[in-house]
């Protein structure tokens, strides 16, 4: 009988925004906690380098010079350690004015000002610098993911023969619900696209996306990817930090539920492999 799979990737992690103070790092701690306590792989979305121009923020996973870089990094060999998969979204996700998360950092349709550039030398730049900036770190990326799943088509080929894996939806199989084959190869062999057929839980609408990826989870085929990604600051609100170090952590979580569920339906949690060219989700 088939494996009845599931993915969970957390998003737009780096040392800055939402993961800055040592309260939310320690919070971002427990929900990865959590997730290996309960036997559930991860993988966690890495922006090495956190930009933010308003406020003078530029820090980086690669010369953690500040208490809030070293934090993350360190939060980062723990999860490494924990058999998670890292992967590097983007450089900094943001160009310009914009700040890491927020802002895109490739080509993408409708932008009228502050516009990264269709360039393949700015492409090129931006993956190999995601790749310094992990291996000066001690860290090893399986995967590449475009901020907001964005990048022109000259950019997304150059990108393609990069990595392996590019872990989103593919442009050339919209809607798909299992793992694609890219056109074009990777430097070592093909690119595979993992995508989240199940889309993620907005902050605005915590609640009706919780239910949303449930029901949809439910209508699955035993082949089809029960994939989708989750900001873990969504689930803040519901940790409590103690001060003789105990986290509590509400049963009723957005994450608590969705991962719960799945399990109910017979899914396991895989993560995905690269090794000898073979790419596989065990």
């Amino acid at each position: 009988m088939a494996v009845r799979k599931a993915l969970i990737r957390l998003e737009d992690l780096g040392p800055g925004g939402h993961y800055e103070s040592p309260e939310e790092q320690r919070k971002l701690g427990a929900v990865t906690d959590l997730l290996y306590a309960e036997a559930i792989p991860f993988h966690a979305a890495v922006i090495s380098r956190f930009v933010d121009p308003g406020k003078r923020i530029d820090r980086t996973i690669a010369a953690p010079q500040d208490a809030v870089s070293a934090r993350f990094l360190s939060l980062l060999h723990r999860w490494s350690a924990m058999g998670a998969s890292l992967g590097m979204h983007g450089y900094t996700h943001q160009f310009g004015a914009s700040v890491s998360g927020e802002g895109y950092e490739f080509a993408y349709p409708g932008c009228n000002e502050d516009c990264p550039p269709d360039a393949a030398a700015y492409t090129l730049g931006r993956f190999r610098a995601a790749c310094v900036s992990f291996l000066a770190a001690g860290l090893r990326p399986d995967w590449f993911e475009t901020p907001h799943y964005a990048a022109s088509a000259s950019q997304r080929k150059i990108l393609e023969a990069c990595s392996c894996v590019i872990y989103e939806d593919n442009p050339a199989a919209p809607g798909s619900r299992k793992v694609t084959v890219a056109a074009s190869r990777s430097r070592i062999g093909n690119t595979y696209y993992v995508p989240t057929p199940l889309s993620y839980v907005g902050g605005a609408s915590v609640e009706r996306d919780v239910v949303r990826i449930i029901r949809e989870t439910e209508n699955y085929g035993d082949d089809d990817l029960a994939s989708f990604f989750f900001h873990p600051f969504l689930e803040f609100p519901y940790i409590r930090l103690q001060d003789d170090g105990r986290v509590l952590y509400a049963e009723d979580s957005p994450l608590r539920q969705i991962t719960g569920a799945m399990k109910a339906m017979g899914r396991r949690f895989v993560t995905v492999h690269v090794s000898k060219n073979l790419f596989t989700m065990s």
